[in-house]
């Protein structure tokens, strides 16, 4: 739900709405104010001197002293206000009394010795009169203050620009979600995928150019496929014809040496392709169910009849979803090396498998000299050699750990190794449990 959240969050189209609205209100809020302002400016400088003047003949009209009748009257045909106060009277055209000291007056004058004043109380503008023995308080309605569906029009129809440009801008980029998915896809390894946009914008010639990516990456990928063939065919072909031959050699210690170094060449070759192919995030495993307790009764029956090792099961029915082929050659290179590391007088090497939580732990642990803690972090990169004096003596070229590293990360694990002096070297692969 959280993460959910945070992706819609970061999302365009949100952080678009967001936008849209924010300028919406500032949109409304500038204008509104402007026109306010606009017609506050305009009613001061050109509309009070007509009001005062209509106020002017209404006040004659009601006469002096006033004529509260003739001012009933004036209310009954004119849209106006009037209050009338006097020493022993108190007259309001509305159900509401007028209270004088309430009202924010702002400017005065006096003329024909009749003093006036304007003043505004709760957005009406009030001209009041003061006569010697009463007060007059005049004032014409302005726009209504009460909700009503009139000044509904300019919110509904900035609400329709609002949405109208949303979606405007929406499917202006609307190609982006396309592009993101197939951006993906060729990411996940399906470079047979084009991206499909009839467009002949930026976001056009933005898809054009993943799709002639995808083909550059293609044509590399079948050439790069092509030529590991080739390479190991020349290769293998004429060491087949050389191992036919070496049987037809009569001395047996050199036919030996030949045919281990044949051999050695022969391993090379297979970790040099087999590295290649799991050195690519699209590379394909052929996953199937299996237990692990059988597949270690495979491996010894296969590779290491004649060497026993140590086998810790934290139970015999572990399964585990996995390329039995590919695993089993990540433990015969892990169990090789630490036979080839071992001391003779210590007990011999140990495989424990064990499961916890949605993991699979695999370690291999041998009781030799251990490694040197400076080397540890280049032990799985390709080539790359402890005491290169020593190792063309004990086989191997500095590709078992890196090829060990690209299977175990190929099924989405990790692969770590500690080690100490005069105790032995421990490798710790992790796989996910997952079965599915």
């Amino acid at each position: 739900m959280n993460w959910s959240f945070k992706k819609r969050k970061r999302s365009l189209s949100t952080k678009l709405i967001l936008l849209f609205i924010v300028m919406a209100f500032l949109f409304m809020a500038l204008v509104g104010g402007g026109l306010k302002f606009a017609f506050k400016s305009s009613f001061q400088e050109n509309i009070r001197p007509h009001l005062f003047r209509y106020m002017e003949y209404i006040q004659k009209d009601i006469g002096t002293p006033p004529d509260f009748e003739r001012a009933k009257e004036i209310v009954k045909n004119l849209p106006v206000e009037i209050h009338l106060y006097n020493h022993d009277k108190q007259w309001s055209s509305t159900s509401t009394p007028l209270d004088l000291k309430k009202i924010d007056y702002y400017k005065s004058f006096t003329e024909n010795e009749i003093e006036y004043e304007f003043g505004e109380l709760e957005g009406r503008d009030y001209l009041v009169s003061k006569h010697s023995d009463y007060t007059l308080a005049f004032s014409v309605p302005h726009s209504p203050h009460s909700w009503n569906w009139r000044k509904a029009i300019p919110l509904a129809m900035s609400l329709i620009l609002l949405v109208i440009l949303y979606h405007s801008t929406r499917r202006i980029f609307s190609p982006i979600k396309t592009i993101k998915e197939g951006v993906r896809k060729i990411g996940e390894g399906d470079f047979e995928h084009r991206i499909q946009i009839e467009r002949c914008d930026e976001l056009g010639d933005l898809s054009d150019s993943i799709n002639q990516m995808a083909d550059d990456i293609q044509q590399m990928l079948e050439a790069k496929r092509h030529l590991l063939l080739a390479i190991s065919h020349e290769l293998r072909s004429p060491m087949t014809r050389v191992k036919v031959s070496l049987e037809l050699l009569n001395d047996e210690k050199k036919r030996e040496d030949i045919n281990r170094d044949l051999v050695e060449m022969d391993n090379l070759i297979a970790e040099l392709l087999e590295t290649e192919r799991l050195n690519t995030r699209h590379s394909v495993l052929n996953k199937s169910h299996v237990s692990l307790g059988k597949l270690i009764k495979e491996l010894e029956g296969e590779f290491f009849r004649n060497r026993p090792f140590a086998v810790d099961l934290s139970t015999p029915d572990i399964e585990a979803h996995i390329d039995i082929a590919r695993l089993k050659l990540l433990l015969k290179n892990l169990l090789e090396n630490a036979f080839r590391h071992n001391s003779k007088e210590a007990s011999p090497p140990k495989l424990s498998i064990h499961k916890l939580d949605n993991e699979i732990i695999l370690t291999v642990e041998d009781f030799g000299e251990g490694i040197e803690e400076q080397h540890i972090p280049f032990l799985t990169e390709p080539f790359y050699r402890v005491d290169p004096a020593r190792q063309r003596q004990t086989g191997g070229f500095g590709l078992g750990l890196y090829l060990c590293r690209m299977i175990a990360e190929a099924h989405g694990g990790t692969l770590k190794i500690s080690s100490e002096n005069q105790k032995g070297t421990k490798v710790v692969v992790t796989l996910p449990a997952d079965l599915g």
